[in-house]
């Protein structure tokens, strides 16, 4: 049925990408219209003379997901793609020279908080454990389906991980189960970050996002060989060989309709007809931009929306071996950081700071003797409350929260510096106000209200980390292959 059909993907993200190579796989014809010079989305590179920065998603998890995609084509993913298991997931730094190792192994992990901060090893290996359950539990049933359409939610498969769900803890925030297993701060703020992976607020996000522990210690993270754009580096590449399209600098204008069916896009200098359209962009702007005299769903697009980030890729000229590839200096106030974030809606004045190094491991992203430094902070998402000289004002804050925390004047090694703000990541990426991930999570049910990969057109669909199941690499993965399965299914 699919052999001759047409489908038109509108960007090249990581999601666009897998879902292009997993419909030409299925027969259909695939071309890609990418509005920047070259594919990746968010996860684009930099480069400044011997130095080269990833640009957004840095922590690799289920690294099978992309591996699936070569085993679908039916080659050998190391022969495009090679990565390794990181020892250490993440450094945390905390006030009065506290700083945890956080193991990729879970009795590493363990006896590390017990040197640190002497809770007993068995209760770190116990909520390790139960987020292992959990994941087992609903994982391959709510990432791997689309749960907006009710008749699959009363299937068979469907109730146990349903029935599930409802046990009380998941109606809890990460934040209040966190404190009712672990009584240090230094340890709840470590599990509670884990909210932020998809720019939601840990004080608000149900518990049930504890389950990214398990991805990290009982699974592991990962680090490719060459950096993380190796990942949209390698699927671009497979993608050409198995015959998908592509053509760059082409901005989509309008997505042309028909009562309730696309019948193409237009772009700046052409049209192009299709029997289907997928669209990679935010889903918001999807609507507002290519839809604007269509009515959109409001009940998914009107939740509150991800926060954004501030980010400094500095170049420096020294080897700092105190840290490692993924390093985390956290606020002391926790807290009160995300009722700045999303309720006052502006800069913390003492941010978390992120700092990623992937030259720790990938030797040719930095001179010898040097290192690519990958900083960021969460950013409010766009409002007229920012600040002219933000970005000056905040980089103060952190030069002199890292020189404090550290012990060391980073100023002085910096060589070289980039900034990403939140404008340059709304224009350059398409996204909302410049959000991360579109809607937060910032309620017990935001899973069920985040936009479906269907439309209310009959062959229209989404993909990406603005739909279901939500941001960062695996689940932009999932997001494609929901996608794929739900076009595979209909057309």
């Amino acid at each position: 049925m699919s052999k001759g059909k047409k489908v038109i993907i509108i960007g090249s993200g990581i999601a666009g990408l897998a879902v292009a190579i997993r419909l030409r796989k299925l027969g259909f014809e695939v071309l890609v219209l990418e509005s920047n010079t070259s594919y990746g989305g968010k996860a684009s590179n930099y480069t400044w003379q011997d130095y080269r920065f990833d640009c957004g998603p840095s922590l690799f998890t289920l690294p099978q997901l992309v591996d699936e995609l070569w085993l679908l084509c039916n080659k050998n993913p190391r022969d495009y793609l090679n990565y390794q298991a990181l020892k250490i997931v993440t450094k945390y730094f905390y006030e009065n020279n506290l700083s945890i190792d956080s193991y990729s192994s879970p009795k590493e992990f363990a006896k590390e908080i017990k040197t640190k901060l002497n809770i007993e090893e068995g209760v770190v290996l116990k909520f390790l454990k139960k987020q292992e359950e959990t994941y087992n539990n609903i994982a391959p049933v709510f990432l791997e389906n689309s749960i907006h359409k009710i008749g699959k939610l009363f299937r068979k498969e469907f109730i146990s991980p349903l029935i599930y769900l409802i046990k009380p803890r998941f109606l809890a925030s990460l934040n209040t189960i966190n404190q009712k297993y672990f009584k240090h701060s230094a340890l709840v703020r470590l599990f509670n970050r884990q909210g932020t992976y998809n720019g939601s607020n840990p004080y608000k996000i149900s518990s049930l996002f504890n389950i990214i522990s398990h991805l990290e210690h009982n699974l592991g993270a990962y680090l490719p060989d060459q950096g993380i754009y190796a990942i949209p580096q390698a699927m671009y590449k497979l993608a050409l060989e198995e015959g998908v399209k592509f053509e760059f600098n082409q901005k989509v204008e309008e997505i042309i309709y028909s009562k309730n069916k696309v019948n193409g896009i237009r772009s700046l200098n052409q049209s192009i007809d299709a029997d289907i359209v997928v669209s990679n962009m935010d889903v918001k702007l999807t609507y507002e931009r290519l839809l604007p005299n269509y009515k959109a769903p409001t009940k998914y697009l009107n939740n509150e929306i991800s926060n954004s980030a501030l980010i400094f890729h500095w170049a420096i000229n020294k080897h700092h071996p105190e840290l490692e590839v993924h390093n985390i200096l956290f606020s002391e106030d926790y807290k009160r950081e995300f009722v700045a974030l999303f309720e006052d809606k502006v800069f913390y004045a003492d941010p978390t700071i992120y700092i990623y190094i992937s030259s720790k491991i990938v030797n040719s992203d930095a001179p010898e003797g040097s290192e690519n430094w990958f900083v960021m902070i969460n950013a409010p998402h766009l409002t007229e409350s920012y600040e002219k000289n933000y970005v000056e004002k905040m980089k103060k804050i952190i030069t002199e929260k890292i020189n404090k925390r550290l012990n060391i004047s980073i100023e002085n090694d910096i060589a070289h510096e980039h900034v990403i703000t939140p404008e340059c990541i709304a224009s350059q990426t398409n996204s909302y106000l410049g959000s991360l991930y579109g809607a937060s999570s910032n309620s017990m049910l935001s899973a069920f209200w985040r936009h479906p990969n269907f439309s209310n057109f009959e062959n229209l669909y989404f993909c990406g980390c603005t739909v279901h199941p939500g941001g960062g690499i695996p689940l932009c993965l999932f997001s494609a292959k929901i996608t794929a399965n739900l076009i595979e299914e209909n057309h």
